[in-house]
């Protein structure tokens, strides 16, 4: 079994269809390409394991070399998925790499214990998330959830471009999405939940959510909200219902992927971050990506440009 599920081969199939060119395997590592301006490309292996990161030599960073001589590359992006405080990066800049200037995946997360009783769960949440999920069940809200593409996806589709909107923030192409369930919805890694209400006879959609299931991490990976009915907090009883659902699964981490470790009111990930605190659980500052630079000058000139574009 891969390390994440951003180690699989079902992962590489979805990449190839959302923006990645190629994949290679070197040993249990993926490392993804994709194509940059004027001819040149990057390889990038998202979320590795603590345990297969160490095991990265020089043979093995002489085969990326050779790939990336091959293929015209900038730089090597390895990302990895370990607490900071588990993993020594001495070695990595041993072997040369330096940290990356961005993220592709977030550097913060809140990972909650679902080896909990669902009574130890709601404990250790905050007052807030215990009464936001009981304002839902008064009001009626019910969930449902589907791992191919259909109503379920469209309902999801809506709200997630629906709340980037109102939070005026980039979104991604429905199609990116569908790939997603087609690809690892089939395997039984992906899942649309779907959080309704029944209102004058019609069925309202007020969150939706996609989850990752693979080993025993669920992830939450996407969600949207409706700017509609938002005093029946569905988001908390979508969340609860995953972690319940996912827990009976035989999952014993609840990832809510990606938080600000910022105090400021005005970053961009505020008020998710406020959200997904009131569930409880355990902030974690990962390790995140380093580059090895082939190309210095390019590298450079690239990351300007992708400050400017940011």
């Amino acid at each position: 079994m891969a390390s994440t599920i951003f180690q699989t081969e079902e992962w590489a199939q979805f990449k190839l269809k959302t923006g990645y060119s190629e994949y290679l395997w070197l040993g249990e590592i993926l490392v993804l390409v994709k194509k940059l301006a004027l001819g040149r490309t990057m390889l990038y292996s998202p979320m590795v394991g603590a345990e297969i990161a160490t095991t990265i030599d020089k043979k093995l960073l002489s085969q990326v070399s050779d790939i990336g001589r091959e293929r015209k590359s900038l730089f090597y992006r390895l990302e990895i998925d370990a607490p900071q405080d588990d993993f020594n990066t001495n070695h990595l800049h041993e072997q040369g790499f330096i940290k990356a200037f961005e993220e592709l995946q977030p550097e913060h997360t809140l990972s909650l214990d679902t080896t909990l009783t669902e009574t130890e769960i709601l404990s250790q949440m905050k007052p807030k998330g215990r009464y936001n999920i009981k304002v839902a069940e008064k009001h009626g809200v019910y969930t449902t959830t589907a791992s191919t593409p259909g109503k379920e996806l469209d309902a999801f589709y809506d709200l997630y471009s629906t709340m980037a909107k109102r939070q005026n923030i980039s979104y991604r192409a429905k199609s990116y999405f569908e790939a997603l369930l087609e690809i690892l919805g089939k395997r039984g890694y992906a899942k649309v939940y779907l959080a309704q209400v029944k209102e004058s006879d019609l069925v309202v959609p007020l969150a939706a959510a996609i989850i990752i299931t693979y080993g025993n991490k669920a992830i939450y990976l996407f969600g949207g909200s409706s700017n509609e009915f938002r005093n029946l907090m569905a988001p908390y009883l979508l969340h609860w219902q995953a972690i319940k659902e996912t827990k009976a699964q035989g999952v014993t981490e609840y990832d809510f992927f990606g938080i600000t470790n910022s105090s400021d009111p005005k970053h961009p990930w505020s008020g998710i971050t406020r959200f997904k605190r009131q569930f409880g659980g355990k902030e974690i500052d990962l390790v995140g990506s380093y580059d090895k630079v082939f190309r210095p000058t390019e590298y450079k000139l690239f990351k300007i440009a992708e400050k400017v574009r940011r």
